[in-house]
């Protein structure tokens, strides 16, 4: 008979092996969903982000700070999304050295459908839940989403800070996802 610390124990261990298997399938449909577009799962959560911020002034700094990779990485992939047409690079009208990144809406439409699907698969999922059920999950993935906004926050932290101690004259690009003025 199993006490109720050993069943605990049990049940956490269940619940992280299946956060595990969620969060990789997630990312496998994600990557799957992208390639049909010739891009990658990283290129299209970069579109998700502008689209979930619209009419906003995005840079491509801030999407390197809103996801942790270099400004580097975040060029490479905004020219992958430009040639491709998804996203458009537009000059500040008042700030010529500033640059904004728009999604292109009408080429952006043709993925909504694929997304739309597994939205739908979801939506029917969630159905079966009550009321109650559907406020604590929203609550743990609330939550969830904070931790990871945090653990994000400390990786980069700790990369700027290898970085500087490399290099002292180097100066690491620090912006919170609300300051896209830079």
């Amino acid at each position: 008979m199993s006490t109720p610390k050993s069943a605990r124990r049990a049940l956490l261990l269940r619940f992280s092996n299946l956060g595990r298997a969620l969060s990789t399938q997630t990312v496998f449909l994600h990557q799957a969903i992208a390639q049909t577009f010739g891009l990658n799962a990283t290129d299209t959560k970069c579109v998700d982000l502008l689209l979930t911020h619209p009419g906003e002034p995005i840079t491509a700094g801030w999407l390197s700070a809103a996801t942790g990779l270099t400004t580097g990485a975040i060029t490479h992939i905004l020219d992958r999304l430009e040639k491709r047409g998804f996203i458009e690079r537009v000059r500040d009208a008042r700030d010529r050295r500033k640059v904004f990144v728009r999604p292109r809406m009408e080429n952006i439409a043709p993925l909504a459908p694929r997304y739309e699907t597994v939205g739908k698969a979801f939506g029917e999922l969630a159905e079966e839940y009550g009321d109650d059920e559907l406020r604590l999950i929203c609550n743990y993935m609330e939550r969830s989403a904070e931790v990871a906004k945090r653990e994000l926050a400390s990786l980069i932290d700790a990369r700027d800070s290898r970085a500087t101690r490399s290099d002292p004259k180097s100066s690491p690009l620090r912006l919170e996802p609300g300051n896209r003025e830079k």
